[in-house]
């Protein structure tokens, strides 16, 4: 082990410090966001607030995962979060993996209020590996790590780097015991920074085998939930994290190296929320107008296909870069380029695409403007 003390083995662990005037522009800004947001909340119809958690849960179960480098078919987590929201859904796309982390997602959220405890995180994380096994390592499911050390490194075999090693098996029960007091103890603590200190705190014990981000990025929106309901409802913290990859496991590595001054560890914590809100309203606007889009063309006649990419133009908005091509739609359909063209001329012929301008002898088509589709 390397001279320099990891954050745990200093002699006042956990009595974790921060500047909170460095912090206060930031959870003002937070507060102010998350305020706006709940007014926005209430604006939506509850097709509309459906629709809104429905992709904002899809989002964190596939960005979650895609952070620890495991990617999820979204259709399997669309078909859990549907089936446990009481949507239809189609249960031939279900998957264990996947309905377990939905599952957790949907725990944290749902019961901020009932207590963290031991059989709850390894309810937990039995729902994340329900073959026992992570890849193709047997893993202790539903419980602690065991006496191995665990470190967390990157690098090829033989000239690893290692980022941070965690409190050894003999003091894990401790460690957990004593954060869970504190998680569940109503103190004077800011919301904001105890979620913020939650999370990098249960990362710095990473009591499991494997699937503590997951796990910690869960536990992170339980404490959030119970302080701001409707942006958890309605944002993903995660979505940010998985953004912003490299910069989260930069800070979380250099808080686990340094001392208990965690300023730097909670000023990312309190910016990934606001881009996480600031993203959220971008979302109930992309949603509410694809609600408004399928209302008002509930009757035109539409196949499977047209359906399927008006659906990605919607949920993009002015994301979908370059426009939709003829190639793009024969690649998202699995059709021929001629019956794409065709689809695409329909789809002209009823208001709903337009010519993108400018695009010289390339010819690519945009959703109508919504004034359009209203007559306006």
């Amino acid at each position: 082990m390397q001279t320099n003390h990891w954050i745990w083995q200093h002699r006042n662990w956990p009595a974790f410090s921060y500047d909170a005037g460095v912090l206060l522009a930031d959870i003002g800004a937070v507060s102010r966001l998350a305020g706006r947001l709940d007014t926005i909340s209430r604006t939506l119809n509850s097709e509309e607030q459906m629709g809104v958690q429905e992709q904002v849960l899809a989002d964190d179960a596939m960005e979650t995962s895609a952070i620890e480098g495991e990617v999820l078919r979204r259709s399997s987590v669309r078909a859990s979060i549907r089936r446990r929201l009481g949507l239809s859904e189609d249960s031939a796309d279900w998957d264990a993996q996947a309905d377990g982390l939905v599952s957790m997602l949907l725990d944290a959220r749902n019961e901020p209020h009932q207590p963290l405890t031991e059989e709850r995180l390894c309810s937990w994380h039995a729902g994340l590996f329900p073959s026992g096994y992570s890849g193709l390592t047997k893993i202790r499911v539903g419980q602690y790590r065991g006496e191995e050390e665990m470190q967390i490194v990157s690098g090829p075999l033989g000239r690893e780097t290692v980022h941070y090693i965690a409190p050894p098996k003999k003091i894990l029960s401790k460690e957990m015991e004593q954060f869970l007091a504190w998680v569940n103890s109503s103190n004077e603590q800011d919301p904001l920074i105890k979620a913020g200190i939650t999370h990098l705190w249960f990362n710095m014990i990473h009591p499991f085998d494997d699937g503590n981000g997951r796990i910690g990025r869960a536990i992170t929106d339980r404490q959030l939930t119970g302080s701001y309901p409707a942006v958890m409802q309605l944002a993903s913290f995660s979505k940010q994290i998985s953004l912003d990859r490299k910069g989260y496991y930069r800070v979380l590595e250099t808080a686990g190296k340094n001392d208990l001054d965690i300023t730097g560890w909670l000023q990312w914590f309190l910016q990934t929320l606001k881009a996480a809100i600031n993203e959220s309203e971008w979302l109930i606007e992309k949603v509410v107008q694809k609600a408004a889009f399928w209302q008002y063309h509930k009757n035109t006649a539409l196949n499977a296909r047209q359906h399927k990419v008006i659906n990605r133009l919607l949920d993009a908005g002015e994301r979908f870069e370059g426009g939709m091509t003829t190639r793009k739609y024969a690649g998202m359909t699995k059709c021929s380029k001629v019956t794409a063209s065709r689809d695409l001329s329909d789809l002209v012929a009823n208001n709903i695409l337009q010519k993108c301008p400018g695009k010289g002898r390339s010819t690519s088509y945009e959703l109508c403007p919504i004034k359009n589709l209203r007559g306006e």
